[in-house]
Formats: C-alpha cells, sequence, structure tokens
C-alpha cells in the first residue's frame, strides 16, 4: 500500500485535530492543515537524553546518518500516532532502496508520563526496528532545552493531555538541520525527496 494512501487513512480517522498535537472540540472536524516546509541550516544541539532502555543518548551518536527527529507523546489522541506512523514509514522505505542509513528519532513532549519503559512498550506495540529508531525521553530541564533548540513550544493542559508544536525535522548526516515541516500531517512522499537528497549530497561530497 502506498505511503499517501495510507496517510489518508490514518488522517481520515482522526476527528477534530487541533493544530498543536490536540483534539479541538467542534461540533464538525475541519480538514487538516497541510505540512510547512521549511529550509534551514542550523547545527544540532550536542543534547543528551535518555532512550527506551534507560541508555544515555546524544545526538552527535547519529553522525553519518540522515536522521528524522518529531515531537510526540505516546497518550497523544490524534495527532502524534499519524506523525510517528508516516516518519518511521519514510525511513524504512528510504533505507529498504538502498539510498544508505536513515534513523527516526521521537522525542517525548510529555515527560511526567513517557518513562524508557512507558515508551519502549509503545514502540514494540508498533513492530519498531529498534536498529534504526530511537525514542527519548528525560528530565524536564534537559528535555526544554531540546525543546527550545529545535523551535518546539510544549504546554501541560493535564496528565496525559499536552499541547506541541507538531514538528518533524530532518538532520544531515553532519548534524546539521536542514528542514523543518511543521503539522501533524506530514507529506510522505516529500519528506522521503528531502531524505534522498540529504544522503545523495552526502555521497557526493
Amino acid at each position: 500500500m502506498r505511503l499517501g494512501l495510507v496517510l489518508c487513512l490514518l488522517s481520515g480517522a482522526v476527528l477534530g485535530a487541533g493544530p498543536h498535537g490536540t483534539s479541538a472540540q467542534h461540533a464538525s472536524p475541519a480538514p487538516p492543515a497541510r505540512m510547512a516546509r521549511t529550509l534551514v541550516a542550523t547545527t544540532v544541539p550536542d543534547s543528551v537524553l535518555t532512550d527506551q532502555d534507560g541508555r544515555r543518548f546524544a545526538f552527535r551518536d547519529l553522525r553519518g546518518k540522515a536522521v528524522l527527529v518529531s515531537f510526540v507523546y505516546t497518550s497523544c489522541p490524534d495527532v502524534c500516532p499519524v506523525m510517528f506512523h508516516v516518519v518511521t514509514e519514510v525511513q524504512k522505505r528510504v533505507q529498504a532502496e538502498g539510498h544508505g542509513d536513515v534513523a527516526s528519532v521521537f522525542v517525548t513532549t510529555d515527560p511526567e508520563i513517557d518513562s524508557p519503559e512507558v515508551l519502549k512498550t509503545f514502540a514494540v506495540r508498533r513492530s519498531v526496528d529498534f536498529s534504526a529508531t530511537t525514542l527519548l525521553t528525560g528530565k524536564p530541564d534537559e528535555l526544554q532545552a531540546v525543546w527550545s533548540a529545535f523551535g518546539v513550544k510544549v504546554k501541560r493542559l493535564g496528565r496525559g493531555l499536552v499541547d506541541h508544536s507538531p514538528l518533524t525535522v530532518l538532520i544531515d548526516t553532519r548534524g546539521v538541520m536542514r528542514y523543518r515541516y511543521l503539522g501533524g500531517f506530514p507529506q510522505a512522499e516529500i519528506v522521503a525527496a528531502d531524505v534522498r537528497n540529504v544522503l545523495k549530497n552526502r555521497a557526493t561530497k
């Protein structure tokens, strides 16, 4: 099944999704906003967080790979599962095409609930390949530093409910952020093409 069809099916199941990863309360659902794609050139901070196995993880550990980083939380009722699905599917597709190493990283916006154990259970239920996918949590101040560095706004509305920027970014093999995708419904074909280009540029240097 093509990624575009999968995304349409998933998007159709999201009722009343708000712009920042929570459910808007409306009588009838509004159509999802299109993904906003921005070209950037920002060095990723050398931040350290904790992965789903309780190990310390540094973004520099993924140098040499194209990396998709998305900000989600496991109890999100609508947008985050779509973002998670699209990012992991893009990563698997490009990797299967033989273009090079692609990793996906998911940073929680709800450390109160998303412990390493919760993150791992969430990923296992989705048959994640842990050799290429990492889920991250950390202390509130550690996460706040990462959110700020990537430009993610996070507001806790209640236990298990967080309003946050629906952001995914693409980092090149040298640790430089190249694209920002803002919106809870990333366009898989566009993101995949950007990943291929990042890997192609690495190969020609």
